[in-house]
Order: C-alpha cells, then sequence, then structure tokens
C-alpha cells in the first residue's frame, strides 16, 4: 500500500537536531485509515455531514500511511547520518513508516534537495520540514482533517493545498538572548501564523499571496497534492539556492494548484536561532554567499514569466508585487550585510553586487535613503 503523505527533509549540517524531529514525527496521532484503504476515514466524514458536523475524523484505531525522505544534500558531516538513524530505522519500521535516505555527493542547495525528495515521493500528498524543526503531535492528524474538510469527506475533492499554523520555540543560548528582540519575535509569530482560514480556488491564490499577503511563503505548515508539487520542480531550473527557495518553489506551486484551504490549527513547531536566517554574527564568506542566492529566487521567476507571462486580468498588479518582493530582499541581504564581520565586509559587498547586479544594488540603496 502506497503511503498518503511523504515528508520530505533536508540536511546540510543539522544532523545533530534531526533526532528531535524525527521523535516527532514517531509521537504523530494516527489518521484514521484502516489498512485496507480509507474507507473508514470517509465513512467518519459522510456520517458527520449526514449529522450537520464538521468533516473531522479522529485518531482512533488508525495508523501513520506516511513516508519520510532524507536527504544529505552533501553536509559536511554527512557521513554520520547511516549511524544517527540507525536506531530510527528499527523503531519506524515497527510503526510501518519507510525511512528513505537519499544522497547529494556534493551540496547543491535546499531547490535541489527538495526536488530529488518530491522525484522520489510515491505519496498522493506531500509536506516539507527542516531537519532543526519539529511537528506538533497532531499535526499530519490536523492537516488530514483539513483534506477532508475541503473535499466535503472526498480526498479525490479536496484542496490541493492544505495550511495550518506554525509556532516558534527558541533555541538560541542565554548569550545570544540580546540578538532576539521582542520586536522581531512578534513580526515572527505573525508570519507564520499567517493563514487565509477557508477555502481559495483559481486566481485567488496568487491574489491571496501577492496581493492581499496573507499567506506565509514557508513550505512548511502545509500539505500538498503532490502531482502539483511535481509540476511546478519541473518549471523550475536546476539552481543553487539556500535563502528565499521556499518562496520561490511556493509561487511555482501556485501556478499550479487549483484550490487551496486554510485552517486554524498548528501544525508545526519552527526552531529560531540557526541557520542564515538567524541574527548571529556572519564570519566567513560561504555563508554570506549562501544569503546572496536570493537573488536567484527572482531571476527565475522573472525569467520564466519572460516566456510564459501570466494570464490573469491583473497581471500588471501580480508582477509589480513579484518586484516589491525582489527589492525586499535585497533589502534584506544589505541589512544582513551589517551582520559580516568588519574584515570581511568589502569583499561581502563585491559578492553581493555580483548576485544581485550592482546597479539595482545601488538603485535600492538610493531608494530606501529616500524613502
Amino acid at each position: 500500500m502506497l503511503p498518503l503523505i511523504s515528508l520530505s527533509v533536508p540536511v546540510y549540517g543539522t544532523e545533530g537536531s534531526l533526532p528531535v524531529l524525527l521523535d516527532s514525527v514517531l509521537a504523530q496521532a494516527p489518521l484514521p485509515i484502516s489498512n485496507g484503504g480509507q474507507n473508514r476515514s470517509l465513512r467518519i466524514s459522510l456520517k458527520n455531514s449526514l449529522f450537520g458536523h464538521s468533516h473531522v475524523a479522529d485518531a482512533k484505531a488508525g495508523h501513520l500511511p506516511v513516508e519520510v525522505i532524507i536527504v544529505n544534500d552533501g553536509s559536511p558531516a554527512g557521513g554520520s547520518l547511516p549511524t544517527i538513524l540507525k536506531p530510527y530505522k528499527k523503531k519506524f519500521k515497527a510503526a510501518g513508516i519507510p525511512l528513505i535516505l537519499l544522497e547529494h555527493s556534493k551540496n547543491l542547495g535546499l531547490v535541489e534537495a527538495r526536488r530529488t525528495a518530491v522525484q522520489a515521493a510515491s505519496s498522493t500528498y506531500l509536506c516539507f520540514a527542516d531537519s532543526d524543526d519539529t511537528l506538533p503531535p497532531d499535526a499530519l492528524l490536523h492537516l488530514y482533517n483539513g483534506l477532508l474538510t475541503s473535499g466535503n469527506g472526498s480526498l479525490a475533492d479536496a484542496a490541493d493545498i492544505i495550511h495550518g499554523k506554525a509556532e516558534y520555540k527558541t533555541d538560541f543560548s542565554d548569550e545570544d538572548t540580546s540578538l532576539y528582540k521582542e520586536a522581531s519575535l512578534a513580526e515572527m509569530e505573525e508570519k507564520i501564523k499567517k493563514v487565509h482560514t477557508g477555502l481559495l480556488e483559481g486566481a485567488e491564490l496568487l491574489n491571496s499571496f501577492l496581493l492581499k499577503r496573507e499567506l506565509s511563503s514557508f513550505l512548511w505548515a502545509k500539505l500538498f497534492r503532490t502531482e502539483a508539487v511535481k509540476a511546478a520542480f519541473a518549471d523550475i531550473p536546476h539552481t543553487f539556492c539556500t535563502m528565499g527557495e521556499d518562496f520561490l518553489i511556493y509561487f511555482f506551486i501556485l501556478l499550479h494548484a487549483r484550490s487551496y484551504f486554510g485552517i486554524e490549527d498548528i501544525v508545526y513547531n519552527y526552531h529560531i536561532g540557526t541557520g542564515i536566517s538567524s541574527n548571529q554574527e556572519i564570519k566567513d564568506l560561504a555563508r554570506w554567499e549562501r544569503a546572496c542566492t536570493a537573488a536567484s529566487v527572482f531571476a527565475v521567476i522573472f525569467s520564466y514569466l519572460e516566456e510564459r507571462p501570466l494570464s490573469a486580468p491583473n497581471a500588471e498588479k501580480l508582477t509589480a508585487a513579484l518586484q516589491n518582493r525582489c527589492k525586499t530582499a535585497l533589502l534584506q541581504n544589505l541589512r544582513h550585510l551589517k551582520r559580516v564581520i568588519p574584515s570581511l565586509r568589502d569583499e561581502a559587498y563585491t559578492l553581493l553586487c555580483d548576485y544581485w547586479g550592482e546597479e539595482y544594488v545601488n538603485a535600492a540603496k538610493k531608494a530606501s535613503l529616500l524613502s
């Protein structure tokens, strides 16, 4: 029996935190699907429908029809993954959950790590998790119930995207606490809980994402119909990108998705304090260059739109919104530049201009000073 959900987990330098994520997968509430298929959940849903209840299934007598696909993206310490995963192989096998390890011979970036997992997925639905985050115990159950509700009890008629809320966990040390201001944490909380509750269809998806800005661009905390994600990746050229890659992938998914359904439940734990997006000092150019790859996101999008312009009646507004997002990403890079140690800042600025174009960088700096 094929799994209902594939969980994609890229790994680069985060091997040490992977066990906590895997433990959270093993702790998931079962989905109310019998080993013979999805009939039981549908019977529950139809019964609830007849008596005026929402299409929500309980987790009794179910199992977890999930596969976990871990992609070692050429991580320097990736050789430790087989040892880390060895005890989990037995636990996952006992739970009936395939645990798959795929490996890149070199670091290809998050877009390609996610592509590798998507291509390997054998499920109807797919979700993404970062290896240094975790899932609340009812995360998959809430997303599954969202599917049922969106499809009036039928998975075949369910939305292509189910989107829940996330909450943040602070993992930074006491000495780094001063780097995280309450205002920035409040802003992050607002972003990760940005969900349009209910149904969106067709052109409403891009409007809600780009114009109304009521959808978060994070890939996690969402469940996607796998065929829509695979269609999206077919349009994304091979790209090294480790900053803003979620925005890139989500934009292309929205081009292929027919419907979206937002729920109020918390389905993801985002752990703050690691990675380039943290507020830590940047001490090497390799780490800084990974931040600059945000430019690749918009290079890919605008190149695609040159060949296949948006056909929506408000295409000009949507394109202008993308241009504003592009400028915002560059300004974020310029703010991050201040975190590069002084001895490397000149070289870091040169790298920034190599990625974004010196003329565009200067224009953005000038505009920000005037605003």
